[in-house]
């Protein structure tokens, strides 16, 4: 197979990016705002606000919100806990004695899959503006394969994180009046980030392929030149 085989038939040499590098920087952007509100807002679990008297209101992957959660360290059923705090508090006395009952395994592994899943974004972003700014044409296509599969892996341990999530937090042993909770708006821009993670991945691929193909029409063209001016 020769050079030439390797050729889209409309592959346009002169043209810096194609329709789907401008849709994967679009769908790109799209997962940096879902994934970053998911990351940061506590909305992934949610009690009904309809039922009055339940304890628990909502959480999120770092922040917990209860009307009135008690402290299962205290016999005396005086300690109680209220309002939206870091599950890390280093302020409020006991809540580091009940972040077991908090952070089950499973939710540490939410945790660390979803945040493994943020770092590769960032990755990606860091690699898609050394391609837009910095990077010589040499290493275009590959800086563009690197950037797919960053984003296959981020959204790959995105998806862990959110089958997990889905399968264990709105169980009778997580939070309390599960019954009342449901999974929420943070959880479903999660699943929507994720998913088009994986579409932006694919493009970026996509865009390598083409790119690579450019150069092949271009030193094509540049030795027909050269053979032509011999």
């Amino acid at each position: 197979m020769g050079l030439e085989d390797d050729i889209l038939p409309d592959t346009n040499i002169e043209r810096e990016r194609t329709t789907a590098g401008k849709f994967a920087l679009g769908v790109g952007i799209g997962v940096i705002i879902f994934l970053t509100l998911a990351f940061v807002t506590p909305y992934w679990l949610e009690g009904d606000p309809r039922f009055y008297g339940t304890e628990f209101e909502k959480l999120g992957l770092w922040v917990h919100c209860f009307r009135s959660y008690p402290d299962y360290n205290d016999v005396e059923h005086k300690q109680y806990y209220a309002g939206c705090r870091w599950i890390f508090n280093p302020f409020t006395a006991g809540y580091d004695k009940i972040r077991t009952y908090l952070v089950p395994p499973f939710f540490v592994a939410v945790q660390f899959f979803f945040t493994l899943c943020f770092i590769g974004l960032l990755l990606a972003i860091a690699l898609v503006l050394m391609y837009l700014l910095c990077i010589e044409d040499y290493y275009r296509v590959k800086v563009l394969r690197w950037t797919g599969f960053t984003l296959i892996t981020s959204a790959f341990c995105g998806s862990i994180a959110l089958l997990i999530f889905g399968i264990k937090a709105d169980g009778e042993d997580f939070m309390p009046d599960a019954e009342h909770n449901y999974l929420s708006w943070s959880f479903g821009l999660a699943f929507v980030g994720v998913f088009f993670e994986f579409v932006s991945a694919v493009l970026f691929i996509v865009e390598a392929r083409i790119i690579q193909r450019k150069e092949i029409a271009k030193d094509i063209k540049d030795q027909e030149l050269n053979m032509r001016s011999i």
